[in-house]
């Protein structure tokens, strides 16, 4: 290949990966981060993190970033690290689509997101996130004080797609549990918590419901099978829950009860029959 002996090429070469290098050394991260959070921040979506750089090929990297909306007083996302890479399809479709990787959680995250367009990024039209090793008991949803929140780690996958307007919205959600416990709202035979080995959930969203096709848990003292509907609040946290099923008790003669479940999330109601 007679090109790679011309001088010329190897100065343009040269003089690309110099310039490539410059651009990565005086990148302004703080005024881009800056004019970014201003730019999509709202009640309902806020962005802060501790800096920002650029991420080849097409992206940002954020480190120590935090993702929540104010409004719901709810903390979506919070992590050591979140790269953001723009598909280039994007510049050939309806909707923008930003590849994403992280970590947070002692876990990692990956998947994306697609948006109207990059200055109105919520509500998105859809997400497609894999969850791997996430230590459920430092997510916000699940903390509480100490005895009482849930543990163990997990990983699954969650899927969500909407129209435009927001209102018609569908979605998946699965999730793979191991060791670990959830607390009780009242003691049950003595016990404050359930403690499981594995578990399993399997959820749809459909008509603005989600129906629990699955949610097991085994454990080495109980067995819980339940299933049911939770319908969404505007704060998740006071969802409300109708779910029955039974609780297999073990030891030498095992005994199987009906349970339901009423309350929300954030206060379930337990009813043992």
């Amino acid at each position: 290949m007679r090109f790679l002996k011309k001088k010329g090429f190897w100065f343009t070469g040269y003089g690309i990966f110099i310039t490539i290098i410059f651009l990565y050394l005086l990148f302004p991260g703080e005024l881009v981060k800056s004019r970014l959070e201003d730019s999509i921040n709202s009640n309902d979506f806020m962005v802060k993190s501790a800096s920002l750089h650029p991420a080849l090929p097409l992206g940002i990297k954020l480190k120590n970033v935090t993702i929540s909306s104010q409004a719901l007083d709810f903390i979506i996302f919070q992590g050591e690290l979140l790269d953001l890479q723009l598909n280039l399809l994007s510049f050939f479709r309806k909707n923008t689509y930003i590849g994403l990787s992280g970590k947070g959680y002692d876990g990692s995250v990956d998947g994306r997101v697609g948006l109207l367009s990059l200055t109105k990024v919520y509500p998105p039209v859809e997400v497609i996130l894999n969850f791997e090793n996430i230590d459920i008991g430092k997510y916000s949803l699940f903390k509480g004080d100490p005895g009482k929140s849930f543990t163990g780690r997990a990983r699954g996958t969650l899927t969500y797609i909407t129209d435009e307007a927001g209102r018609s919205a569908s979605g998946t959600l699965t999730l793979f549990f191991k060791k670990g416990s959830y607390p009780l709202t009242e003691p049950f035979l003595g016990m404050t918590r359930v403690d499981f080995d594995r578990g399993e959930i399997q959820a749809q969203l459909k008509n603005g419901i989600f129906n629990l096709e699955k949610m097991e848990t085994f454990g080495p003292q109980i067995n819980c099978f339940l299933k049911g509907e939770i319908t969404p609040a505007a704060d998740f946290r006071n969802s409300q829950l109708n779910l029955n099923g039974t609780m297999e008790i073990l030891g030498k003669d095992k005994v199987k009860m009906k349970v339901t479940v009423g309350g929300t999330l954030a206060n379930p109601a337990i009813r043992y029959i």
